[in-house]
């Protein structure tokens, strides 16, 4: 039995790229689309270090295509304070985010069971790892917002089925 999710942490490098781009991207998701069936949801975003307090351009750039304004976001560094009070927390890369969070952060409890690898947790299969796009082109930056993209609508309708099979459990109870 999968206990419900509540909070969610997409988490990355800097926390200025595709960590901010996942949590807007969930955010807009609910306020527009599954506003019933993520009322409860919080959806969060932070990075491993802290070297801008704002997004990157390209970042604010793809958002904005989208009609999403993150002018209020404010980059904020993982602590075991933060991670403590996620139900789910989803990294870009295996070794640089998943591994080491595992290791730098080993005596939170069951941190194990709620960290994952962002696509593989959406349901991919192939070429798992998300690199950061801080240096790449406008063309290739986009292209990697657009695969966080279509992986934030998987785990959200995974997490809507999680939560609502976790409902359905309590109720046979």
């Amino acid at each position: 039995m999968t206990p419900k999710i509540h909070d969610v942490l997409f988490y990355c490098a800097g926390n200025t790229c595709r960590s901010p781009c996942a949590e807007y991207l969930a955010k807009e998701l609910k306020n527009k689309k599954f506003k019933e069936e993520l009322k409860e949801i919080n959806f969060d975003s932070a990075g491993l270090f802290h070297y801008y307090e704002t997004p990157r351009p390209g970042t604010i750039k793809f958002l904005e295509s989208k009609g999403i304004d993150i002018s209020d976001f404010r980059a904020k560094k993982i602590d075991a304070e933060l991670l403590e009070k996620q139900d789910l927390i989803l990294g870009f890369e295996q070794k640089r985010h998943v591994d080491k969070i595992k290791r730098k952060f080993k005596s939170i409890k069951n941190l194990d069971k709620k960290v994952f690898l962002f696509l593989e947790f959406a349901g991919e299969t192939e070429k798992l790892d998300i690199e950061d796009p801080f240096d790449l082109e406008q063309e290739e930056y986009k292209k990697t917002l657009e695969i966080i993209e279509d992986g934030v609508k998987k785990i959200i309708e995974k997490i809507i089925n999680i939560n609502k099979s976790e409902e359905n459990e309590n109720e046979k109870d």
